[in-house]
């Protein structure tokens, strides 16, 4: 065995014993998709990030401790947690509420705050991007320049203590970047949708393996959806996905890609561009499908859905979600209903505030989950 040859060992032994341990991981083997395929063994971590000195520029960041606590709805003992935010009809969001601004219903069966925290927390969140390959060069670098733009701008948006991961889709969904906190590496992963390789888009089955990766990560997670809407030959269902949707511990944000080619042609013009060059028929329905898909995956994890149509609405979506994400209400109770029958149980939490904005009474939304299964107790 030759000097370099033994330099290289001693280099990679270093390298394995000084990695942390403390990020969030979406390596975990999935139901959907083994760990196998995303070329990580199950139960690792991409854990190559390194403690590096903050240098007051936060496009390197030192490591932090991974957000704890369960996402979004959480049943600890008999207390049930979930995240609730309150915005006027605007977006805006509302802050300054207090316990008695909300009320709690389970099946309609008014319940008992117990607990309550108004948040200012720090972001999880999960990039999954739609990089299928169209086979026109004007559409697929369309494409790839709207995905970017939205990365960068994102990118900017993150703060000290925020994790950012990737995982991109075509036929099947793969791993671009696991959780990190910088943010070359994270636009660095982005720069791989430059390459799609394959004309499929698989929605649906990207999405429930995504959903398996994110479901026990501790502390409240994210998805921030980039897709067309549109889905090719997925193993799992639309309604699949809408039942677990409504129990996931994710909150989609999705931005839909494509509205441009629309805004600039027309749906009719468009489904046929986009349809002729990407090997799949599509007609102005399948076009409006795709916007419902993205509407309703959003609103059932309560989160929001976007259609951009110009470059420049992309930053205020962008802080939009930021804001959303960050500002938020913990709100907790022990359910009336003792049963432990494996039940979906509904929640609905309404608020009574007076908040006054630009001199009016503001009309306010609320978002949270739609329930959760009486089993997690």
């Amino acid at each position: 065995m030759n000097i370099k040859c033994i330099f290289k060992i001693v280099l990679f032994t270093m390298f394995i014993f000084i990695l942390p341990a403390s990020q969030p991981s979406i390596r975990a083997e999935s139901s959907s998709y083994p760990a196998d395929s995303i070329q990580s063994p199950a139960g690792t971590a991409n854990q190559y990030l390194q403690n590096q000195k903050d240098n007051g520029d936060t496009d390197v960041q030192q490591e932090q401790s991974s957000p704890m606590g369960r996402t979004s709805i959480s049943v600890s003992t008999d207390l049930v947690t979930m995240q609730v935010l309150v915005t006027d009809t605007k977006g805006n969001v509302i802050t300054g509420l207090k316990p008695e601004n909300f009320v709690v219903y389970e099946d309609k069966v008014k319940q008992e705050i117990t607990h309550f925290e108004a948040i200012e927390a720090n972001i999880t969140t999960v990039l999954l991007v739609e990089y299928r390959k169209y086979g026109d060069y004007y559409i697929d670098n369309e494409f790839i320049r709207q995905i970017y733009s939205i990365a960068e701008y994102f990118a900017r948006n993150l703060r000290k203590g925020d994790w950012v991961g990737v995982i991109g889709y075509d036929m099947k969904p793969i791993i671009l970047a696991d959780f990190t906190q910088n943010k070359l590496e994270f636009l660095d992963a982005m720069r791989a949708v430059s390459f799609p390789a394959m004309s499929e888009h698989n929605l649906f089955d990207a999405l429930m393996d995504t959903f398996d990766r994110t479901q026990e990560i501790e502390g409240k997670v994210s998805i921030i959806l980039l897709s067309t809407g549109l889905n090719s030959f997925s193993k799992h269902t639309y309604e699949e996905v809408l039942d677990r949707c409504r129990e996931a511990h994710a909150t989609i944000y999705a931005i839909s890609l494509g509205q441009w080619i629309r805004a600039r042609y027309g749906d009719d013009v468009a489904a046929r561009y986009m349809g002729v060059a990407g090997g799949f028929p599509l007609t102005p329905i399948d076009l409006s499908m795709a916007d419902a898909r993205l509407r309703y995956f959003a609103e059932y994890t309560g989160g929001n859905s976007y259609y951009p149509r110009q470059d420049g609405e992309i930053p205020k979506i962008i802080n939009n979600i930021s804001a959303l994400l960050r500002s938020q209400y913990s709100i907790g109770y022990v359910s009336t209903n003792t049963k432990k029958d494996g039940k979906f149980r509904k929640i609905k939490v309404e608020v009574n505030a007076k908040v006054m904005v630009n001199g009016k009474e503001a009309k306010l939304k609320v978002k949270t989950r739609e329930g959760y299964k009486a089993a997690e107790l």
